[in-house]
């Protein structure tokens, strides 16, 4: 491998080692508790954990023995309840924090079995996420290599698996991704944002820093039901051409923030990227985001963004925009 070869490899893994807080995996799965009931789930992208694609927690039934042995360091024990034989790992061995979390939580939230595997890019061990027999699973909950993050949700919709997962927020704008939302087939899971990660080396990494800069800007990714996708948005804003500029190369309008929707517009709106946390596909429908609508028109030069009239001139919209609109209304006008 050249020089810059093994410099890429270097860096991608660098960029692929931000460790998931318990707090966060905390508030977030703990959202979910009844969705967990009888799971088999399986956290495939924590090397720190297994190399090996391994039992660490099983409600009933029968238990391989040969799970029960100290394999590199992983020290389990069987607990017989009644008719029940159970295999748990020590919590004070679990260095993941999903594992400790869901492990912590097995009984409580009626999770069937609980398994754990992982590769690690710098060694060459284990085994990566793609090669997992997901047959044997329902859910899998984790935070995949940022680096991988399209090809790891291609294979939950391959293995037509449902999965909690860690991902970059930039993956919103990924024409895969996107789609996948668009097509109300996964959406935003309930934080607003991930507090921070630790490093490989044990560095805590806070997404606000004394600076004020966000190092990893980070979302849930989910296709388990959520809540907010039921929720009405209340509407208070009414559309004011002064209010609302056109698009220059674009038949909609430009909406600063989510909770300045107009109630009475019926056209395509474009909204922020937050919007999405508040997405009722009831109440609105996704037309598409500013660089993927085949409408757009170039403009100097530029098919890729949308740019918003002011007092008769153009200028490129500083955000990404979401196109959408009210559902509500397009019935009505009907």
């Amino acid at each position: 491998m050249g020089t810059k070869q093994s410099l890429y490899k270097a860096h991608k893994i660098k960029d692929d080692e931000f460790f998931t807080l318990f707090e966060d995996v905390s508030n977030e799965v703990s959202r979910y508790k009844e969705q967990l009931k009888e799971k088999r789930i399986i956290c495939p992208c924590d090397w720190d954990e297994s190399y090996n694609e391994e039992i660490v927690f099983k409600e009933e039934g029968f238990v391989d023995p040969s799970n029960l042995l100290d394999k590199g360091g992983t020290i389990k024990k069987i607990d017989i309840k009644a008719s029940k034989k159970k295999i748990e790992k020590p919590l004070a061995l679990i260095k993941c924090n999903f594992v400790k979390f869901l492990v912590a939580h097995a009984e409580a939230y009626g999770i069937k079995s609980i398994s754990v595997s992982g590769y690690n890019p710098a060694n060459g061990k284990g085994v990566k996420f793609q090669d997992v027999d997901y047959s044997k699973y329902d859910l899998v909950i984790t935070n995949p290599p940022f680096s991988q993050f399209r090809d790891f949700i291609d294979t939950m919709f391959k293995n037509n698996m449902e999965f909690l997962v860690v991902g970059p927020i930039t993956a919103i704008t990924y024409k895969e991704i996107f789609n996948h939302i668009k097509d109300n087939k996964m959406w935003l899971g309930y934080a607003k944002q991930l507090s921070g990660f630790r490093l490989a080396d044990g560095t805590l990494v806070l997404s606000k820093n004394p600076e004020g800069s966000v190092p990893r800007a980070c979302k849930w990714y989910t296709n388990l039901d959520v809540t907010y996708r039921h929720d009405r948005m209340i509407l208070t804003e009414n559309y004011n051409p002064e209010k609302y500029p056109k698009y220059y190369n674009y038949n909609g309008v430009d909406v600063e923030k989510t909770n300045k929707i107009p109630s009475d517009y019926s056209g395509v709106m474009g909204v922020p990227v937050t919007f999405l946390t508040k997405y009722n596909p009831d109440q609105f429908e996704i037309i598409g985001k500013g660089v993927q609508v085949e409408k757009t028109v170039r403009f100097k030069g530029d098919k890729a963004t949308l740019w918003i009239e002011k007092d008769g001139k153009p200028f490129k919209a500083p955000f990404e925009r979401i196109l959408i609109k009210n559902k509500a209304l397009i019935k009505n006008k009907k």
